[in-house]
């Protein structure tokens, strides 16, 4: 069978050219083929009579020769050319291709040039893919402020990726030293780190610790810091691992560890205000109880006391238990405002209003009063309105106090008068306290309805509580109170004061 095996060596070649999976040709000076590969010929669709002596110009075309003329003529001038082009396949599908022109000279004469094309398609999608990837990795990196580094063990040199480098805020592509590296470990963290890493390389377990770092632009910051070792032949080879920048979130626990400490100390404050609160109310309630009744017994002591005396004819005694009398009034006149205000009007729990009737509310308001003040009080009546929505007790106590600073400051032959109106708009009931004494000090005015102010001076004796507790009333009860400016016609008249209570009614359902 040997015998009849061919003996032209260029059998074999063109055999082995045929499966070359490249594209080759050969073209003349002329540009006519004068050789062509089954690659070649595959990709162009041609038979091997059709491509033989074919003109370069018509085999490309127009438009893919005139892509190619530069590289033509420079192969025809003697120089090789290596050139990457998009071209379409056979079945049509643009291909990527890497070309090259191999000029033939013979005695110093350009003859023809041998062409090589490669299709680098499935090259070109993994370079693209590969490229996505590393795009991916590094958008990520930059999001998630994450880096990579390794440092050869060996020859000590160490690589950053460009985050590491954003993070340290260095130039990209910047590689430090080991000891550069351990330079922006923060002073007081560097010693920990040196033991971490040394005890990494001895035992081989990784690393995971949370440092503070002060950057080339003198900024510090917190990083979180992984680390692995590589062993070759039992040997540490390399280190690699990860930093990420965690300086915000550092912040934000630190932020979250001093509002939890903060709110501890607002919960123990809270406990100590409550267990305050509790030894308040239990005072308050021994002011109410052990203090407040001896003085009623006291009051009504003195009170029989005096009704024995009357028949006796003694007036410098009887004149002795009416001081006394007036001083135990006014002493418990002022542990019910201290009461008031540190227990009925502290109350953040919406009053409950009923229908109160008016002429049962005067009438008690008038027995509060001193027995021998009484008949000073005048009852003026200028509406027939008989009902008025209101918490009696807490309106009682305004009105008490009202009344009870007109009998004080109006000379002792003068009247008080209580004057009941009403007003349409807005729908409320209007009650006036009149008085005739030397009206409000002008520097009180401002500040008439404050804690600790007197309505007539400041100087006056006591706690300033009346007036304001007529306040808080009428606040609680969306309505107010108000110093009613005298009117023309009442200017020429002897000073006196009127403070009004307007006390707004809801609109009833049938309306």
């Amino acid at each position: 069978m040997s015998d009849k095996l061919p003996t032209d060596l260029s059998y074999y070649m063109r055999k082995l050219v045929d499966h070359v999976p490249s594209m080759l040709a050969y073209w003349d000076k002329d540009l006519r083929c004068r050789f062509a590969n089954k690659a070649y010929k595959v990709w162009f669709g041609l038979t091997p009579e059709q491509i033989i002596g074919i003109r370069m110009q018509d085999l490309l075309g127009p438009k893919l020769f005139g892509l190619n003329e530069v590289y033509i003529r420079g192969a025809l001038a003697g120089q090789e050319q290596l050139f990457e082009r998009i071209v379409p396949g056979p079945d049509g599908v643009q291909r990527h291709s890497l070309a090259s022109y191999l000029p033939d000279i013979v005695d110093g004469e350009v003859q023809g040039f041998l062409v090589q094309v490669t299709e680098i398609t499935k090259l070109k999608e993994t370079e693209a893919a590969l490229r996505a990837s590393e795009a991916f990795l590094e958008r990520t990196s930059r999001v998630a402020n994450v880096g990579g580094w390794e440092v050869d063990l060996l020859t000590s040199t160490h690589k950053w990726s460009d985050e590491v480098c954003r993070i340290y805020e260095v130039p990209l592509g910047h590689q430090p030293t080991r000891s550069e590296a351990m330079a922006f470990v923060a002073p007081e963290a560097r010693e920990e780190a040196r033991k971490l890493i040394e005890q990494t390389i001895a035992s081989g377990h990784p690393w995971e610790i949370t440092l503070p770092v002060v950057t080339a632009k003198g900024r510090r910051i917190w990083v979180r810091s992984f680390g692995e070792v590589i062993y070759a032949d039992g040997q540490p080879v390399r280190l690699f691992g990860a930093v990420q920048d965690i300086t915000e979130l550092h912040q934000r626990e630190a932020e979250l560890h001093q509002e939890q400490t903060l709110r501890r100390r607002i919960e123990r404050q809270v406990e100590e205000l409550d267990r305050l609160l509790k030894e308040r109310s239990e005072m308050l309630d021994v002011l109410a109880h052990e203090v407040r009744q001896p003085l009623n017994n006291a009051s009504a002591a003195l009170q029989s006391a005096k009704a024995s005396l009357s028949g006796l004819k003694d007036l410098a005694t009887t004149q002795r238990v009416d001081r006394a009398q007036k001083v135990m009034n006014q002493v418990m006149a002022n542990i019910d405002n201290t009461l008031a205000v540190a227990a009925l009007l502290a109350q953040s729990a919406p009053i409950a209003r009923q229908d109160t009737d008016i002429d049962t509310l005067i009438g008690v308001v008038v027995a509060d009063m001193p027995a021998d003040e009484r008949h000073r009080i005048q009852i003026q009546r200028l509406t027939t309105t008989r009902t008025a929505s209101m918490d009696m007790s807490l309106m009682r106590l305004a009105l008490r106090n009202l009344l009870a600073n007109a009998l004080k400051f109006s000379p002792p032959d003068e009247m008080v008068s209580i004057q009941i109106s009403d007003s349409d708009s807005p729908l409320a009931l209007i009650i006036d306290v009149v008085d005739h004494g030397p009206g409000v000090a002008a520097e009180v005015l401002p500040h008439l309805f404050e804690r600790g102010v007197h309505a007539h001076h400041q100087t006056q004796p006591g706690h300033g509580l009346g007036l304001y507790i007529v306040r808080r009333v009428m606040e609680l009860h969306g309505a107010r109170v108000s110093l009613v400016e005298p009117g023309e016609s009442d200017r020429d008249k002897a000073p006196g004061t009127t403070m009004r209570l307007t006390i707004i009614q809801a609109p009833s359902s049938t309306d």
